[in-house]
C-alpha cells in the first residue's frame, strides 16, 4: 500500500497499517473489502451448503482482497482487529460499511443472475434450540478469529517467514473446520453476511419474520470475535512469550 504508517505497538512490536485520514489508502480499503464480501456473498448461494465449495470462494475473496485491505471480509473479524489495536475505530467504520454494502450486492446480483438467493435461519423457536444456535455461533467463530489473530501477528504465526498464500490456505481451512462446530445453526459466524442476506431475502419475499432470530447470527459471532481477541491479547500471546 502506499503511504502506509508504522504504528508502534506496546512491547516494541511494530505493525505497519494504513495511515488515517489517507483518502487513497481508505478507499482501497473500502473497495476491496467490498469486492471480496460481494464474491464471498455470491459463492455462498451459489455454494448450497457444500462446506468445500464454501470454503473455495471465501479462499478466493481473502486472495482478491487480502494485498489491500487484509481482507477481513467479516465484521467480527473486524471487531476482533479493532479490540488488538491492529485497526483504528475510524478504519473499523470504513469496513464494516464496505462489508455490509458488498454483501448486499452479492446477494442483488446472484438474485439477477440465478433468481435465488438464500440466507441463514434458525429452524426453531425453541429455547434450547435457539441457545445452541447462539452458542455453536459464538464458538465456531471464536475459533475461527483466535486461529487469525495467532497466524497474522509477528510473534505468534505458525509459518514465521512464510509466503502470504500459506497464511491464506490456513485462513480458509480455519473456516472449514470453524464451521464444523456450528452445523445446528449453518454455520454463518459472519454478521455482516447474515444481516445483508436477511435483508434482501426478507423484502425479497415479503417475510419479515425471517428477521426476528437476526440476533442469533449478530450476536454470536461478534461475541466470539470479542472473546477470540480478549483470550489472544490478555493470556495467549503472554504464554507464548513465556516459552
Amino acid at each position: 500500500m502506499e503511504e502506509n504508517a508504522v504504528v508502534s505497538q506496546p512491547k516494541g512490536k511494530t505493525q505497519i497499517v494504513p495511515a488515517a485520514g489517507k483518502s487513497r489508502d481508505e478507499m482501497r480499503i473500502f473497495l476491496f473489502e467490498f469486492f471480496g464480501m460481494a464474491l464471498f456473498a455470491y459463492g455462498i448461494i451459489c455454494s448450497q451448503g457444500s462446506d468445500e465449495f464454501l470454503a473455495l470462494f471465501f479462499f478466493a475473496s481473502v486472495c482478491l482482497a487480502a494485498p489491500f485491505s487484509g481482507a477481513h471480509v467479516n465484521p467480527a473479524v473486524t471487531l476482533a482487529m479493532l479490540l488488538s489495536r491492529r485497526i483504528n475505530f475510524a478504519q473499523a467504520v470504513i469496513y464494516w460499511l464496505a462489508q455490509f454494502s458488498g454483501a448486499l450486492c452479492g446477494a442483488c446480483c446472484c438474485y439477477l443472475i440465478l433468481n435465488e438467493v438464500d440466507s441463514p435461519e434458525v429452524k426453531s423457536t425453541d429455547y434450547s434450540w435457539i441457545l445452541s444456535d447462539v452458542s455453536g455461533e459464538a464458538f465456531g467463530t471464536f475459533t475461527f478469529i483466535l486461529f487469525i489473530l495467532i497466524q497474522t501477528d509477528p510473534e505468534t504465526t505458525l509459518t514465521p517467514g512464510g509466503q502470504p498464500m500459506t497464511t491464506y490456505v490456513l485462513v480458509a481451512l480455519a473456516l472449514y473446520f470453524s464451521r464444523e462446530f456450528t452445523f445446528h445453526s449453518g454455520g454463518c459466524l459472519n454478521p455482516g453476511m447474515a444481516v445483508s442476506l436477511q435483508l434482501f431475502q426478507s423484502f425479497q419475499t415479503g417475510d419479515r419474520q425471517r428477521m426476528d432470530f437476526l440476533w442469533v447470527y449478530v450476536g454470536g459471532p461478534l461475541g466470539g470475535g470479542f472473546g477470540a481477541s480478549v483470550f489472544f491479547e490478555l493470556f495467549y500471546k503472554k504464554q507464548i512469550k513465556r516459552l
